[in-house]
């Protein structure tokens, strides 16, 4: 692997074997290794959301940080998934570490923003009892680089299970609470 990162450098008009270069292979696929598949998802349940009854309020985090690599492109994109959910009867909020533990699984990996969507809720939905609704907003550097050529530019994909895909107001109510994110720098 390390040989076939030299000869793209090398097919790019660089000489691999450059002192900046040298170590460039290396890094790369280090870097690339992290995205090899997990078999099980090793998330720690929280014990205490199955207890108590609970009002329908919507319960939501926003501003979820996640960072994934494109499958199609093998480049990297990132942002914010904001999550809202309704528990089923006898069930307490999850946790803001569980929550960000769903995404950090589901981003690390080779993925599409639309997957990556519909993975985090369908898990969520499955705690709480079906009634959630997941925004992902992200930068992705192949758009960047290679595509609309327009730093700045982002995409966001929703799911939308149980209450959230048949009560407007519920769902209007999710979207107009999602803080407005003008860029992606510095958060």
């Amino acid at each position: 692997m390390v040989n076939a990162v030299s000869t793209i450098i090398k097919s790019l008009g660089e000489d691999s074997t450059r002192k900046e270069l040298i170590e460039t292979p290396n890094r790369f696929l280090k870097w690339l290794m992290n995205f090899q598949y997990a078999s099980n998802i090793d998330l720690k349940m929280n014990d205490s959301i199955f207890n108590g009854g609970v009002k329908s309020t919507i319960w939501s985090e926003f501003n979820v940080p996640f960072w994934s690599q494109c499958e199609h492109h093998l480049l990297p994109f990132y942002g914010f998934v904001h999550i809202g959910y309704y528990n089923s009867k006898g069930c307490n909020q999850i946790g803001k570490s569980l929550l960000q533990s769903i995404v950090h699984f589901y981003g690390f990996k080779l993925q599409v923003q639309e997957r990556l969507t519909k993975q985090i809720a369908e898990t969520i939905s499955s705690l709480v009892g079906g009634n959630v609704i997941v925004v992902v907003e992200a930068s992705h550097t192949c758009m960047i680089s290679r595509g609309i050529e327009k730093f700045g530019s982002n995409t966001a994909t929703i799911a939308v299970l149980g209450h959230f895909s048949t009560d407007l107001a519920a769902r209007t109510k999710f979207l107009e609470g999602i803080p407005s994110v003008t860029s992606f720098e510095g958060q």
